[in-house]
């Protein structure tokens, strides 16, 4: 990237402008386009990959289980006892709660009559300490003992505080992984949500570099669900024969990471530079009065810029963005964004309009209560908000796909992250996917 490009993309995030009036009246954009053209905003996710093939879903509920398993918070009760239930046997459960490590499990198949399969499960984000470690997010040069795939380089860009836990659990797991699972004919498959996903991604390709036989990709398999952005842009693309990473909606962790604050930030621009046109920037008493005042118009007031003009302006923002910067990290893999209709959200507002239970105002308090009162990364399904789920998906090549460029403010940023609603999510995927299979079927039938 261009030095001075660089320093002008991080000068716009630190420059001075109304950040919590541009903040609002984005939302209310957004909230405005999802209420009169939602199909703009459903756009941009179709058009960001192709149909998911039947075969990629096959076991993707499963695999999910697996990695919600390590939190070891399964309501049928401890780790040992479910997986018995889903028929595996428990090898190795270390509950790490260290800054820095991670706990995991490794359990293998009870019925090898097709083959033998070890599972290793990567506990998220359920406490502070994983947060901290989520939290050393820079993008930092580590070199590797040998590249992870054939041609591929010694140095790789990542994610600071995943890459250091990684190799400390690969340096934990090598001895087992060498001397008893590859000998004994085991292939191998890394599971794991939110901090898991990415540690069980980068964990992947640590053991691709000290066990050779291990690239080949039928031997070891990663399904990363949530992961945040962990790898350079080559590195990252160099992973999809070995990981599928799995987005849900308008999940925030795939987007937290450099690249997609900046679109965000621009975006804010743009929504400043239309508040100052019209005197409503906030700037002094008169313009904050009326800025207030058209904040509570909600959807019914007029847009500050058309679904139009704002998707313009998020192709400019994309368009000024360096996919190949040293800072900027993205999921690794094959990508399959599971999301939920706008345009289905938009019939719902319309009939919450025609019985006046629509406020724009609440909406907006609503949610910034439930950023402030979420936990980390919750497990469990006690507490969540009964929020719409997801029912199409779409493949997308990789991790630079246009709706994992951007943070997308909508209210559920959150609540897409939480296990259950991947949960739901990959339930009604599946669940539409069987159903669009049937109907062919009957429609076939002579």
């Amino acid at each position: 990237t261009d030095p001075m490009q660089k320093s002008q993309e991080m000068q716009e995030v630190k420059d001075d402008f109304n950040i919590q009036a541009s903040f609002l009246a984005l939302v209310q954009l957004l909230w405005q386009v999802k209420s009169r053209r939602a199909s703009s905003r459903d756009q941009i996710y179709r058009s960001s990959g192709t149909t998911v093939p039947d075969a990629m879903l096959e076991g993707m509920d499963e695999m999910f289980e697996l990695a919600d398993l390590a939190y070891d918070e399964h309501k049928d009760g401890g780790i040992k006892h479910v997986l018995n239930g889903m028929g595996y046997n428990l090898l190795k459960h270390d509950t790490t709660a260290v800054p820095g490590y991670l706990g995991h499990y490794i359990a293998i198949n009870a019925d090898q009559s097709e083959g033998k399969r070890a599972i290793i499960g990567v506990k998220g984000t359920s406490n502070l300490e994983d947060f901290l470690t989520d939290s050393c997010a820079s993008a930092v040069e580590y070199n590797l003992t040998n590249p992870f795939y054939e041609g591929g380089s010694n140095t790789l860009r990542c994610h600071e505080g995943v890459f250091i836990s990684s190799q400390r659990l690969s340096e934990d797991l090598l001895p087992l992984i060498k001397n008893l699972l590859i000998p004994s004919g085991y292939k191998i498959t890394i599971v794991g949500h939110s901090l898991g996903a990415g540690c069980g991604s980068l964990l992947a390709l640590l053991l691709r570099t000290r066990i050779p036989s291990l690239q080949d990709n039928d031997k070891l398999k990663v399904w990363a669900f949530a992961s945040p952005p962990v790898l350079d842009l080559d590195s990252a693309l160099a992973c999809s024969p070995f990981v599928t990473t799995v987005v849900n909606n308008c999940d925030v962790v795939p987007r937290a990471n450099v690249s997609p604050l900046i679109v965000t930030v621009r975006l804010m621009r743009a929504m400043n530079k239309r508040l100052k046109e019209r005197d409503l920037d906030a700037s002094d008493f008169k313009s904050t009065v009326a800025f207030l005042n058209k904040i509570r118009e909600g959807t019914d007031g007029e847009m500050l810029m058309s679904a139009d003009e704002f998707i313009s302006e998020l192709d400019n923002a994309l368009e000024r963005v360096e996919l190949n910067d040293f800072d900027h990290l993205y999921v690794p893999g094959r990508v399959v964004v599971m999301y939920d209709l706008w345009e289905k959200e938009q019939r719902k507002l319309e009939d919450q309009k025609e019985r006046h239970q629509y406020d724009f105002i609440n909406i907006v308090k609503d949610w910034m209560q439930r950023l402030k009162d979420t936990e980390v990364h919750p497990n469990h399904d006690a507490g969540v908000i009964d929020i719409p789920t997801a029912e199409e998906a779409v493949l997308c090549m990789d991790g630079t796909c246009k709706a994992l460029r951007f943070i997308e403010l909508d209210g559920r940023l959150i609540d897409d992250h939480m296990a259950p609603q991947y949960r739901s999510s990959i339930a009604n995927v599946l669940s539409s996917r069987n159903a669009a299979k049937k109907e062919i079927f009957e429609h076939q039938k002579p």
